[in-house]
């Protein structure tokens, strides 16, 4: 692992403490991250570490944090849903994706999934600028289920809502990653098929429930 590489795993290490909560020199040096890892963070402008030892982004830290891990768990993402690749093989994958994604291929891949919000262990996706712009230029292959036209089916691969209560009330039904979908009808109410159940859903859930759209 080259000296670059080396930066942003230790950066990539100390936003995701930092998602959790405080984090302290100490703890990162207990982590594995040298004293001398993080002066030259520190000294690069990406960290500060005040007079309590507590650690902090920088505006530039956070940028570049955001960068790298937006590119690692829409990676997780590709591997996860498209190429059907999970457990530690996924997150080395992921790892080594990325340091070498560029902005370009970045986009791209968040718009042929179908700007996902999350990431297969649930954590945030930090937005792109595809997700912004909301680009169509490349047909997304996943897609909330209630972008499907009426005869359309598709086949469900994540639910991304932090509504534990909703969650446990769709797998309860049957309506999980796995799960293959039809849509019945769009007007005046959606209405979906599922193995031998129809069951009438409001669009506001239906945005949540992706799919991987099957050919007709």
């Amino acid at each position: 692992m080259d000296k670059k590489q080396q930066l942003e795993e230790n950066l990539e290490a100390i936003g995701m403490r930092l998602e959790e909560g405080k984090i302290t020199s100490d703890e990162l040096e207990m982590s594995g991250i040298s004293d001398a890892d993080l002066y030259e963070m520190r000294d690069n402008g990406i960290i500060t570490v005040d007079s309590d030892k507590n650690v902090a982004l920088t505006s530039k830290g956070q940028g570049e944090f955001n960068t790298l891990i937006r590119r690692h768990r829409l990676a997780e993402r590709l591997m996860s849903d498209i190429l059907n690749i999970g457990g530690e093989s996924m997150e080395k994958h992921a790892c080594e994706f990325e340091h070498i994604l560029s902005t370009d291929i970045t986009e791209s891949i968040c718009t042929l999934l179908g700007h996902p919000t999350t990431c297969p262990h649930g954590k945030a996706i930090p937005p792109g600028g595809c997700c912004s712009n909301r680009r169509r230029e490349l047909e997304p292959l996943i897609l909330p289920l209630d972008s499907l036209s009426a005869g359309e089916g598709g086949k469900i691969l994540y639910i991304s809502t932090r509504d534990h209560y909703r969650l446990d009330k769709l797998t309860s039904i049957g309506l999980m990653p796995g799960t293959i979908v039809k849509v019945h009808q769009k007007q005046p109410a959606l209405v979906v098929l599922f193995d031998e159940t129809t069951l009438s859903m409001d669009t506001e859930i239906a945005r949540d429930i992706y799919v991987r759209k099957l050919k007709n």
